[in-house]
């Protein structure tokens, strides 16, 4: 009487005839956070798992969207204007109006950087992926233009113009 031999572990089905889609990174148990091997990253691939520094990146882009807005409509309460016609039609309609459009068109185009990011952009080496910080630093620089443009005298901000200097001279 011989022993049987253990079941072979490879016998279940295997996971990986079907190939990682788009929407799997929606998924709570994914896995794949990228390809195992250099020479496979090369290609378009899609992961399971978003990481750390992407979802940082993601939250922050976020949080500039509403940040932006709410700046914008100080900046409009002293008297500057809005170049966007988008963004002026949305505060025709008013101040809510205009914020929940602008965090809904980021949070309508960030599903599509983060679940194709590791696709390249017009057949070159630039990944879709590489728009993320771009776009944060971006907000980052319009911010900083917004809080200059914040600290002008009220009139000035108001024309657009440079902010004029009158030296007047004491008693001589």
């Amino acid at each position: 009487m011989q022993p049987e031999p253990p079941p072979e572990p490879r016998a279940r089905t295997d996971r990986r005839r079907r190939p990682t889609g788009p929407w799997d990174a929606f998924r709570p148990r994914g896995r794949r956070g990228r390809n195992r091997r250099a020479d496979e990253r090369r290609e378009p691939y899609f992961v399971d798992r978003i990481d750390t520094p992407t979802f940082i990146l993601a939250v922050l882009l976020l949080v500039l969207t509403i940040v932006d807005g709410a700046v914008t409509l100080l900046l409009l309460g002293a008297g500057c204007e809005e170049v966007n016609p988008a963004m002026g039609y949305l505060l025709s309609r008013g101040p809510l109006h205009f914020l929940l459009g602008k965090y809904a068109l980021t949070t309508a185009g960030l599903p599509f950087l983060l679940i194709f990011r590791n696709f390249t952009l017009f057949r070159t080496r630039f990944r879709v992926g590489y728009l993320l910080p771009v776009f944060v630093g971006l907000y980052l620089i319009l911010l900083g233009y917004q809080i200059a443009l914040m600290s002008r005298p009220p009139d000035f901000a108001r024309l657009g113009a440079p902010a004029r200097v009158t030296i007047v001279e004491g008693p001589r």
